[in-house]
């Protein structure tokens, strides 16, 4: 019995020594493990420098507009018999716009024909008329000496007015000389007179306003000295050494104190301001006073005016006599011959140039180009003067679109850089056309360049004024070092990267070049197959890491 009791001792203990060994043999793996993870390095996703192109693109939105507009005009005073289009219409380059009713355009011409048969009569009558001039001039030449006469004496007595005006002027300023200084005396004493008054006033004003003020600044200082005692009350009261009722005395003396300070700052009156007199106020002048020095020579003008009047009639009479007196009575003079022979060629000329215009009438308006017809000024039935505006045609094959960049991107966009243009559904070919040199603030006020976009290849699908999308192809750079946008930073200093290096975080300063959406031209700073770090998340520099490729960059070019 004791041995079957040994037997089973020694089996409970075997086990327990199996179940301490194995529990140690757990611990140790659990450290061991544990040591493990403490040394393993944590793994960040990183994107590799490869090489690669980038095409920088500029964005931007306009209008379709026309290259090549002209606007047709009327050749002739007339009515529009027909008009086939009307804003909007497309047509062909040589197609009949307008033609003209010139009924009213032969029945000029057929004037004009017969103005030229007047003009050559005129001719006739004028040589008539110079023959018999010739009998006026002997009368005019016998009349000249009388009127000679008569205008001397009329300039003598005009000059005998002239002078008794003068005189009667001359003796009204003197009068009025006197008088001006005399009233100038009058002012001064009378300036100097306000000028004690108001000053009086001022120093009255002054010394009470001074008065008020002594007032305010004693009630201040008995406002501090209350104010001081009331501090040592409370300190006292705190220290137990007076009771609350000599310090709710001394701070009714305090409050005494403060509404005394206030009735007084309240009567304090405005500071007073002494009224300024003006010395030119009492400055007298000619026109001050009464009848100014101006003399009553109301007669004597009247009477030179007459006479002036009279001399003017007699002077134009004597320059008629003598214009009649030196005319060439023996017949046309060689001027008036030319003018004569002028004026029928010129008739014959107008009667031609009605003819050509006839000519030009019956061609009607045609298209020279193809296009669209725009601000249509007259419709079928209207009349219409020479030199009248009658519609503009605008090219529909060749076209522009007239976009803006910000101030950003205008260093960017060339003359001579492709483009694509987007227009509703259709997508053309372009080429910047030009680049405006002035900035143009739009209505927030930020400034645009404008820039024209020529369209390479236009079809029926053009709109003139409509939207049209445009992207430029700014710059490209080809087989240079790349990375995506997202994994690059910028700073105050400029751009830059975290790459893992040797196992070890380490900040690179880049320069950048070319950039689009995705990609950006790394010019300096990093080398192909360089580890750049994708999202630092965490981790700062100098950390130890793993790097991982990102599957993205795995699976990209």
């Amino acid at each position: 019995m004791k041995k079957e009791v040994l037997k089973n001792k020694n089996v409970v203990m075997l086990i327990t020594i199996g179940v301490i060994v194995l529990a140690i043999a757990a611990i140790a793996l659990i450290g061991s493990m544990a040591g493990g993870e403490k040394d393993a390095k944590p793994s960040v996703e990183v994107v590799s420098v490869k090489t690669g192109n980038v095409t920088q693109e500029v964005d931007a939105t306009g209008n379709v507009e026309s290259e090549i507009k002209k606007t047709f005009y009327s050749p002739v005073n007339a009515t529009i018999q027909t008009m086939t289009v009307e804003s909007g219409d497309s047509v062909e380059a040589g197609k009949n716009i307008i033609g003209f009713n010139l009924e009213n355009l032969e029945a000029e011409n057929q004037k004009a024909e017969l103005s030229l048969k007047s003009g050559k009569l005129d001719m006739q009558d004028a040589q008539e008329q110079a023959n018999q001039a010739a009998g006026k001039v002997a009368d005019a030449q016998a009349a000249i000496p009388g009127l000679e006469s008569a205008i001397a004496e009329k300039e003598n007595e005009i000059e005998s007015l002239r002078q008794q005006i003068a005189d009667a002027q001359t003796n009204a300023q003197n009068e009025a000389q006197v008088q001006m200084e005399q009233a100038q005396k009058d002012a001064d004493a009378a300036y100097e007179a306000e000028k004690a008054q108001a000053e009086q006033e001022y120093n009255k004003l002054k010394e009470e306003y001074d008065k008020k003020l002594e007032e305010v600044q004693q009630c201040e200082r008995e406002k501090n000295d209350v104010e001081r005692e009331y501090e040592q009350a409370s300190t006292d009261y705190e220290a137990g050494k007076i009771d609350e009722s000599q310090r709710e005395k001394i701070a009714d003396k305090y409050n005494d104190a403060l509404d005394k300070l206030k009735q007084a700052q309240d009567s304090v009156p405005e500071k007073p301001v002494k009224k300024e007199i003006n010395k030119a106020d009492y400055s007298i002048s000619m026109d001050g006073l009464s009848g100014g020095a101006a003399a009553n020579t109301a007669d004597l003008q009247a009477q030179m005016e007459s006479a002036a009047s009279d001399l003017a009639q007699l002077q134009s009479e004597l320059a008629s006599k003598q214009a009649i007196a030196e005319s060439d009575v023996t017949g046309l003079t060689g001027a008036a011959k030319e003018k004569m022979a002028i004026t029928s060629n010129l008739a014959e000329l107008e009667t031609k140039n009605l003819q050509e215009l006839l000519e030009e009438g019956r061609k009607g308006i045609q298209a020279e180009f193809k296009g669209v017809i725009s601000d249509a000024r007259v419709t079928q039935g209207a009349t219409v003067t020479q030199g009248m505006e009658l519609f503009t045609l605008q090219s529909t094959q060749d076209v522009c679109v007239d976009a803006n960049v910000s101030k950003y991107d205008f260093d960017k966009v060339k003359e001579g850089q492709k483009a694509e243009i987007t227009l509703g559904d259709k997508k053309y070919k372009g080429t910047v056309k030009k680049v405006s040199k002035i900035a143009i603030p739009n209505e927030k006020g930020t400034p645009l360049i404008g820039v024209t976009i020529h369209i390479d290849n236009p079809d029926d699908n053009i709109f003139i004024g409509v939207e049209a999308k445009v992207s430029i192809q700014a710059s490209e750079a080809k087989n240079v070092p790349v990375l995506p946008v997202e994994v690059v930073n910028i700073g105050k200093q400029g751009s830059f990267c975290y790459v893992v290096e040797n196992g070890k975080i380490v900040k690179k300063e880049i320069e950048t070049g070319v950039t689009s959406d995705s990609m950006v031209e790394v010019k300096s700073g990093l080398k192909k197959g360089d580890q750049v770090i994708k999202d630092m998340g965490t981790y700062s520099e100098g950390d130890s890491v793993t790097a991982k490729e990102a599957e993205d960059s795995k699976t990209s070019k």
